[in-house]
């Protein structure tokens, strides 16, 4: 069978296996809506990736302020590099929760041949793509040359490593600091892409090997318990993002490796107070990839099973009186509205969900 053919077959199992599914919402909550029936129109959008560099600025990272109007190009050429640095152990930890979690469902050899199968399937068809579009001209031809994507044909080899070279494709090698603070930024927003092409990879083998309850399952499973006080902590050693405030979150989602501008996401930042702070997904790969499949019960299920468990449980991990409210979330009524829209606030003393923490001071009591 050819390349292209296992390819096909493989996209074409998932999207079989996704139309086939029946969801159940068993132990998944359906979390309130706050918000007006009907969500929010798209409004403003966002400005994350816009290509201009403002000479007076230049951060060395984003422990000041909060900028609803942020730019990575307003990062430093020696920010960016972290940030690509960011982005790989993002992928790492979620990434490798994801094959850790399968490992421990179904065996090692499963987590295996799951990752084969979506670097057959999904990755290197994707890649070559992806490094001309992102990586500066004279970069292309020696990572791709490393990736060996020509090898992912067939079944996986015997062994019990494959060997894959995630890190290469957009290693923050120190020549970097040489390019450009637009080609920096472009790699920052390609290495994301790559991050979501290998999640998507991972996912749908799952859900075609194990359905998609188990999907899901993992999903909900990984993300409090494993991935995010590994991202919260690698975002304060890159980004020197401190604090326990609704800005230092807010700050947090903006740089979010999995978030990023680009062909799945377009977020809009604000915060019209000082613990105020209102997130906007005006585009999200989940509406992109579901709706067209005609399946918002899927939708539905994916972004109460997903999304709440990381904003919420991130919120929460800020401080535990932070309070999260859902203003819109999918379905929506159409494509001209916003995705979902998320508030973040601080809950006060007379709040009956109020935490009452405990400081030094009381404890020596």
């Amino acid at each position: 069978m050819s390349d292209h053919n296992q390819n096909v077959q493989g996209r074409s199992a998932a999207v079989k296996a996704i139309l086939g599914s029946k969801v159940e919402w068993g132990s998944f909550t359906k979390f309130p809506v706050v918000g007006p029936e009907g969500g929010y129109k798209k409004e403003r959008f966002d400005v994350r990736q816009e290509p201009q560099v403002d000479p007076k600025v230049d951060l060395p990272d984003y422990s000041g302020p909060f900028k609803s109007d942020l730019r990575f190009s307003d990062f430093s050429r020696e920010q960016l590099l972290r940030m690509l640095a960011m982005n790989d152990e993002y992928r790492q930890v979620w990434i490798g929760a994801w094959l850790e979690e399968i490992g421990n469902r179904f065996g090692r050899d499963e987590s295996l041949e799951i990752e084969w199968l979506a670097w057959r399937d999904n990755m290197a068809p994707k890649l070559e793509r992806i490094l001309r579009e992102f990586l500066p001209a004279s970069l292309v031809e020696a990572r791709l040359e490393a990736a060996t994507i020509a090898r992912f044909t067939g079944d996986r080899p015997a062994g019990d490593e494959n060997k894959i070279d995630y890190v290469g494709p957009f290693a923050p090698d120190p020549s970097l600091l040489e390019l450009s603070k637009e080609e920096l930024v472009t790699m920052v927003l390609g290495s994301h892409e790559f991050i979501l092409e290998c999640f998507q990879g991972v996912s749908m083998q799952v859900v075609i090997r194990h359905g998609i309850e188990t999907m899901f399952g993992i999903s909900w499973d990984i993300w409090s318990a494993k991935v995010l006080p590994a991202i919260k902590d690698l975002k304060a050693r890159h980004m020197g993002i401190a604090g326990n405030t609704v800005e230092a979150i807010m700050k947090d989602f903006q740089i979010d490796s999995s978030a990023m501008p680009g062909k799945a996401f377009d977020l809009e930042f604000e915060m019209p107070e000082p613990d105020v702070g209102i997130m906007t997904f005006n585009r999200c790969v989940a509406p992109e990839r579901w709706e067209p499949l005609g399946r918002p019960d899927i939708l539905e299920k994916f972004c109460h099973a997903c999304c709440p468990a990381s904003i919420i449980e991130t919120a929460k991990m800020y401080n535990p009186n932070m309070k999260t409210e859902i203003l819109a979330i999918p379905p929506r009524v159409d494509a001209d509205h916003a995705c979902c829209k998320w508030k973040l606030s601080m809950r006060t003393p007379d709040d009956p969900e109020y935490v009452q923490v405990e400081t030094e001071d009381d404890s020596s009591h």
